[in-house]
């Protein structure tokens, strides 16, 4: 009952909508991988179990918590979110040294040649340059890879991510790649 009432909390909390609906749907696909790994069925995963999950077998030190031996589905989505912050910041760090580089003229905009540094970027590039001025701003990539994101799924985002934030987009938390 608790994992139903935390899954629950989990797609309010994430609001209705597009991504909401992504991301319940991911949820429950997590849900249902973490009762088929609890093979006795008392609602958390041992070292044992947690080996049906790789990313929580990796980091089941980390994520359990109370240091009880097993991992609840509250501890994994706790050690997730608490896993993918650093990531997520490290990932916005190296887009900004990615777009820093590029921007050869430091006025904090990318004119279509330096936009080619960042071959996605100079793709989309006329897509992406929201007023039309002929460059595009961190912000403008940004604002783009969001609503393609919203509009048609995460191909896209991923694809723009690749040139702001490394060669995989970004990584999944805790390291584990898609």
């Amino acid at each position: 009952m608790k994992i139903t009432t935390l899954a629950a909390s989990l797609v309010l909390a994430l609001g209705v909508g597009a991504a909401g609906t992504a991301a319940a749907m991911h949820h429950e696909k997590f849900e249902a991988a973490f009762k088929a790994a609890d093979k006795d069925a008392d609602g958390t995963l041992d070292k044992e179990e947690a080996k049906a999950m790789p990313r929580v077998a990796k980091n089941f030190d980390a994520i359990d918590a109370d240091k009880s031996g097993t991992v609840s589905m509250e501890e994994v989505v706790a050690g997730m979110k608490a896993g993918a912050k650093p990531k997520v910041n490290a990932m916005h760090r190296k887009g900004e040294a990615k777009f820093a580089v590029a921007d050869k003229d430091k006025d904090g905009t990318l004119d279509k040649e330096e936009a080619k540094a960042m071959p996605r970027v100079a793709k989309h590039f006329d897509e992406i340059d929201a007023d039309k001025d002929g460059t595009v701003s961190k912000d403008e990539i940004h604002t783009f890879m969001k609503e393609h994101h919203k509009d048609k799924g995460k191909g896209m985002h991923t694809e723009m991510h690749k040139d702001m934030h490394g060669k995989d987009g970004h990584d999944m938390p805790m390291g584990e790649k898609k």
